[in-house]
């Protein structure tokens, strides 16, 4: 399928509670006066706390950790199966708009970052340079996860969906995916870099496959954290970078690790592509990391994922718009095709002066050749946002009258 299609998207992220709380035909109508071409329904989450101005009934969402709102097929599935969410008004959300026929619909999906299932297989998940597991991460390098993101984009394609958009196929980074994270030692992107590494049994095997000594990593990554946190001093963040590179040059095993895991990464959406039927879409997110450059701490290369599947979809969330600028650009300098990337925005708090520069991001975008937009999320939003939002996708689409001329 080709990543260039006639009309942008334009699709409104939304959870199914939101949905089912309004129900199908109301949130579509909502969605089409917006100015929505598509909605991207998270099928596949996480939990948390939202707190939501668009949910009626209640005002802050806990929703189920790891379930996904659709009726899996047990049997396309090995070790590891999804668990099917409780309400079966979330499981059939997509049914329902689909009948509705207003909107194109996509499935964004949590592949490996699922509490409950690592809880339920230990083997699976990823392990730090001490052996401490982070349950909350499913581990690409393990065959059974590997599987199970593979059997579950193939369920999903049976569903009445345009296309698939990928979360967390890779490793999540050490301060992003666990409940109540606490320290009392100052992070920087060196510390976290240490300590996201996986050396689980997995990556182990994929290590000495590719002729590196993980073991030998794994100790050289204790050695240098223990003694950082044995000692009365915190980096700077410019101290912290540099000790980053310093590392990267200085231990070429580390370097050929982190490569190790982009091309790990970019195999298992290469094989969801292959699995998924050719007339779906299937687009990435490839890190929840700002700048999108840092993209490689969770194993995410930005040119392969893009070549892998359809393209990559990038949460350009950011405090204004001349970040986003600069993102864009570089970003589309290292896929190298625009119409292999897509945008998420957030039109309000915290991004873009809370949202007072969402037409800025949008003309940044344009000019750097992306077309796509997604806009996240609308059970979060005020509805004061929502219709800026709408307003400003009014001012887009409403065509510039030509200059007139006068002639002598």
């Amino acid at each position: 399928m080709s990543a260039v299609h006639s009309t942008p998207l334009r699709s409104l992220y939304v959870h199914p509670w939101d949905v089912a709380s309004h129900g199908a035909r109301e949130f579509a109508a909502q969605a089409s006066a917006l100015g929505m071409t598509g909605a991207t329904l998270v099928l596949s989450g996480h939990g948390g706390q939202f707190l939501s101005p668009q949910h009626r009934g209640s005002r802050v969402v806990f929703p189920e950790d790891g379930a996904v709102c659709f009726e899996p097929d047990p049997r396309g599935y090995g070790e590891i199966a999804p668990l099917a969410h409780s309400d079966p008004a979330l499981r059939h959300v997509v049914d329902d708009l689909a009948a509705d026929a207003r909107l194109q619909l996509r499935a964004r999906i949590a592949l490996l970052h699922n509490r409950p299932l690592g809880a339920r297989h230990p083997l699976h998940v990823a392990r730090n340079a001490w052996g401490d597991a982070y349950v909350h991460n499913l581990c690409p390098s393990s065959p059974a996860a590997f599987e199970y993101a593979l059997a579950l984009c193939a369920d999903l394609a049976r569903l009445p969906l345009r296309g698939l958009v990928l979360e967390t196929p890779n490793w999540l980074p050490y301060a992003h995916g666990h409940r109540h994270e606490f320290a009392q030692a100052r992070g920087n992107l060196w510390l976290e870099t240490l300590l996201g590494l996986c050396f689980c049994s997995h990556c182990r095997r994929l290590a000495g496959d590719a002729d590196l000594d993980a073991d030998a990593l794994a100790a050289r990554v204790r050695a240098r954290t223990d003694a950082y946190l044995a000692a009365p001093v915190d980096a700077a963040p410019d101290q912290a970078a540099a000790w980053l590179m310093a590392d990267l040059l200085e231990l070429p095993q580390l370097a050929a690790y982190l490569q190790l895991r982009r091309k790990r990464v970019a195999e298992v959406v290469a094989a969801i592509r292959a699995r998924v039927p050719r007339d779906r879409e299937v687009w990435t997110i490839p890190t929840a990391q700002r700048p999108t450059a840092n993209a490689w701490l969770e194993g995410s290369h930005l040119a392969a994922l893009a070549r892998a599947c359809d393209g990559v979809e990038v949460p350009f969330y950011e405090p204004d718009a001349a970040r986003v600028a600069g993102d864009a650009f570089d970003t589309v300098q290292r896929v190298g095709d625009p119409a292999r990337v897509r945008a998420i925005l957030r039109p309000g708090p915290p991004d873009l002066g809370d949202g007072a520069e969402l037409g800025a991001a949008l003309a940044a975008l344009q000019a750097a050749g992306i077309g796509g937009v997604s806009f996240h999320h609308y059970g979060l939003l005020r509805p004061d946002r929502l219709q800026a939002l709408a307003a400003q996708l009014r001012t887009e689409a409403t065509p510039v009258a030509p200059r007139q001329t006068r002639y002598a």
